[in-house]
C-alpha cells in the first residue's frame, strides 16, 4: 500500500478526497496536514479531525501555516458561500468540534514523515507548508519521489480571478517555489477538474453507507453553488482527482511542461505561465495532466465512496 501524505484545506472537496483515499484501499494516509485556504488553518484542522473522527479513524492531523509566506491571507467570506459556515457544507452528520485538540506543527512532520519513508505528498490547498519544509530541511525533502498537487490552470478561465486558480492565487509566491524545486511534480490543474463533474443525480445514486450518507451531507451546498454561480451541471471533483492521479496515473494524459507561477501581477496574480515557444533549451520542471478519462475515474469515484 502506498503510503501518502495528504497536504489540504478542508473544504468539501478535500473532504471527498479524504474519503476516497481511505476508502480506495490503495493508499495509506500517514498524516493529514492542514493550511490556510478555504478556511482559516484553524477550522481546516477542525475540519480534518471531525471527519476523522466520523470515519473511526485514528490519523496524525498536523496544524500548519496560518498565511501566505508573502501576502495576506484572502477573505475566506467566498469560501463560506462555496463550502459552507463550517467548511464541511454545514453537516449535520458532523460534530461541531472534534474531540482531539493537540497537533503536531505540520512542517516538522512532514519532515520527520519523509525521513521515516514517505515519499509521495497530496497538496490539494496552498504550497505553504510544504515550501517552508523544503526552506528548513531541502535535503531530506529531496528525498521525496513526487508531490502531486491540485492546482493552477493551463491557458483556460479561473476559479477565483480571470486567470487564476484558488490554490496558487491564495500563496502564488510558494506555487512558483515548488513548481521549481528538483522532485518530480504533477500538476492535477482546472483543465482537468473541470472534465470530472458530479452531478446531483450521482449524488442522489450513492448508496446509504455511512461514507455514502456522509458525502450525500455534505455535497449539497458546493453543488448549489456551482450550478448557481458557475452554471456546471454539478461539481467538479477537484482534490479527488489528486488523489485519484495517486491510486492509479492511467486516470490521465500528462505532458511535460516548462511552467512558472506569476506572482506580483496586478490581474494576473496566481497564473501559470507555460512556455509555448519551441525551442531546444526547453527546460519542462512539472508533469501537467492534460486530459482524464472522465467516465472512468467518475465510475470509480462513485463506487469507491459508497463503499
Amino acid at each position: 500500500m502506498r503510503k501518502i501524505i495528504y497536504d489540504c484545506d478542508p473544504g468539501i472537496d478535500d473532504a471527498l478526497a479524504i474519503i476516497l483515499a481511505l476508502n480506495s484501499g490503495e493508499l495509506d494516509i500517514e498524516g493529514i496536514t492542514t493550511v490556510h485556504g478555504n478556511s482559516s488553518v484553524e477550522q481546516t484542522t477542525k475540519n480534518a479531525q471531525r471527519l476523522l473522527e466520523y470515519l473511526g479513524k485514528d490519523i496524525p492531523v498536523a496544524r500548519g501555516a496560518e498565511k501566505p509566506l508573502v501576502y495576506d491571507s484572502v477573505s475566506f467570506k467566498r469560501a463560506v458561500r462555496v463550502h459552507g459556515e463550517d467548511g464541511l457544507g454545514d453537516s449535520e452528520l458532523l460534530s461541531k468540534e472534534p474531540l482531539k485538540k493537540t497537533y503536531d506543527y505540520a512542517v516538522d512532520f512532514i519532515i520527520r514523515k519523509v525521513k521515516e519513508g514517505v515519499r509521495t505528498i497530496v497538496a490539494t490547498g496552498a504550497l505553504t507548508n510544504i515550501a517552508l519544509a523544503f526552506q528548513k530541511e531541502p535535503e531530506t525533502m529531496n528525498l521525496l519521489e513526487e508531490i502531486i498537487i491540485m492546482g493552477g490552470v493551463i491557458n483556460q478561465p479561473g476559479n477565483i480571478d480571470r486567470l487564476s486558480e484558488a490554490n496558487f492565487y491564495v500563496d502564488p509566491h510558494v506555487a512558483d517555489y515548488i513548481l521549481q524545486q528538483s522532485v518530480k511534480k504533477i500538476l492535477i490543474p482546472l483543465n482537468v477538474t473541470h472534465q470530472v463533474i458530479f452531478t446531483p443525480e450521482n449524488r442522489n445514486a450513492l448508496s446509504d453507507t455511512r461514507t455514502g450518507k456522509l458525502v450525500k451531507s455534505i455535497v449539497k451546498k458546493y453543488q448549489d453553488f456551482y450550478m448557481s454561480a458557475r452554471e456546471f451541471p454539478g461539481n467538479p471533483l477537484h482534490d479527488p482527482l489528486a488523489i485519484g492521479y495517486a491510486i492509479d496515473p492511467l486516470f490521465f494524459k500528462t505532458e511535460l511542461m516548462d511552467v512558472k507561477v506569476e506572482t506580483e501581477g496586478r490581474y494576473t496574480r496566481g497564473i501559470c505561465v507555460p512556455e509555448l515557444r519551441k525551442k531546444a533549451d526547453l527546460n519542462p520542471n512539472v508533469n501537467v495532466a492534460v486530459a482524464v478519462d472522465s467516465t472512468r475515474f467518475l465510475d470509480y469515484f462513485m463506487k469507491t465512496v459508497s463503499k
